[in-house]
Order: C-alpha cells, then structure tokens, then sequence
C-alpha cells in the first residue's frame, strides 16, 4: 500500500490508477465515478464553497441522501481543509432536530443539503434560535452552487481535524469525534493489512455513508488498497436484499459485510 499522512495525500496517489467507486441507487440506475474524476468534480464544489466564503476550518455539514453528492462534498471539504460533518438525513423530525442540535454545537458550522431537504429542515426548527437561524439563513443547496471554477487546495497537516464522527444521539445530545488525519491514516493502514486487501479485490457496501463503518471501512480503507468499490444505496438493499446479492456475484466482491439477519 502506497504511503500517506493525510487523507489528501491518500487521494493523491490513488487519482492515477483506473479504479473508482460505482453508485447503485436501482438495479437499473447505476453511476462511475474514476477517483480522478471523483477528485475534479470535489474541487469543482470546493470552488463553488470557497466563493460562498467558507475556509480551512470551517466544518461543513453534509445532509443529503445522495451518495454521489455525499462522497463529492465530503472529498470537497477536505481537499479545502473543511471539517466535513457527516449527518444521517433520516425519516422522522428527530433526525432534523438531531440536525440542528449537530450545527448548533459546531463553532463555524454551514450546512449544504439538497434543497427539499433543507426546507424541511427550516420547517423543524423554532423561529427563535439566534444563531442557529443565522446558520440555516446561510445554509447552501447542492442544486444552487454556482459554477466558481476550480477551487484552491488545503494542505492538512497529521494532527489537523479531518472530519467529526457523530454518534446517533438516540439517549441524548449528539457527541462528536473530532478525527484527524493521522487517526485515520493510522487506522485504514491497519485495516488494509489485516485484511489483506489489494488492488485486484472489490468491494460492495450498503451502509450509509455517514456510518463510520460505511465511511471508512468500505470507501477510505478500500480506496487506500486501491480497490474498485460500490456503494448500494441503502434503501435500494432495504427494499431489494436480492439486488445486493446479484451485484456481489456479478462484480465478484470479495468483501461484503452484513448483520446476520
């Protein structure tokens, strides 16, 4: 496995190679994205956030169920040293309220969502949250990002912040993990050589993007090994545990994983 200090440097070396991550939102709608066009397109939106004011530091919360725009704004923030915030988009108001709890703690936090989503957001919360409103005034729309041009690279350093982790906050306020680039450079190292994974294997995933497991086990960890991936959409394989098991024989993945129901 190639050597990297930061999760910048790790795309760096994997943006030559011809592997990338596939999106299958329906057993008939399926995208490819190379990981040097996963990186353009990242600086594409990086461009459009640093024109809307955002800097290094800013944190970034991604709220979306999109994949492909989970994975592009994810990738957007750190190649710009933004703190990407994973949060799960959810069913109910108490994801939203956990939401807002999430860009309530955050000391910078702006908040990019797709645009339905966003309204219902501002439909959740109390009209009197001071800053909080400020924020969702200012929160941005995937679909409303103008086209600035590419945007300017951060250079991270080992011990600065790569993303928060939130946990789900079912008992009580959500609690983020601040994760910086040498804890996880650290711990996909660990898993690619225990696992054994090389650049010949394949892996297919349907867990949410915004899960640890989902975002470091089966996109960080198998980029690092330079392994073409596929990310199921989640409902996709709620609804059709089938379609997950064709896909799994069609592209020959060698690693799955999967509670044992």
């Amino acid at each position: 496995m190639r050597s990297f200090a930061t999760l910048t440097e790790m795309l760096a070396s994997v943006r030559q190679d011809d592997r990338g991550v596939r999106f299958i939102d329906g057993e008939d709608d399926t995208a490819r994205l190379a990981f040097a066009e996963l990186e353009v397109r990242a600086l594409q939106l990086l461009g459009g956030l640093q024109a809307q004011g955002l800097a290094a530091g800013d944190e970034l919360v991604i709220f979306t169920r999109d994949n492909q725009k989970f994975l592009t704004a994810f990738w957007a923030a750190v190649l710009g040293g933004l703190v990407p915030v994973p949060v799960a988009v959810g069913i109910s108001d108490e994801h939203r309220h956990k939401l807002l709890r999430i860009v309530g703690q955050l000391d910078r936090g702006r908040l990019i969502a797709d645009a339905s989503h966003l309204a219902r957001v501002r439909e959740t919360a109390d009209a009197d949250t001071g800053v909080l409103s400020e924020r969702l005034a200012a929160a941005l729309e995937f679909e409303s990002l103008a086209d600035a041009g590419p945007g300017t690279v951060h250079h991270a350093g080992p011990n600065d912040v790569a993303f928060i982790q939130y946990s789900s906050g079912s008992t009580g306020d959500p609690k983020g993990v601040c994760l910086t680039h040498a804890n996880l450079c650290t711990n996909i190292r660990a898993i690619v050589a225990r696992t054994g994974w090389g650049p010949e294997d394949r892996s297919l995933s349907w867990m949410p993007l915004t899960h640890d497991m989902g975002l470091i086990g089966f996109h960080l960890a198998v980029m690092a090994a330079g392994m073409e991936h596929a990310v199921m959409d989640t409902q996709l394989f709620v609804r059709r545990p089938l379609a997950w098991i064709r896909e799994a024989s069609a592209m020959r993945a060698a690693q799955l994983c999967s509670p044992n129901f």
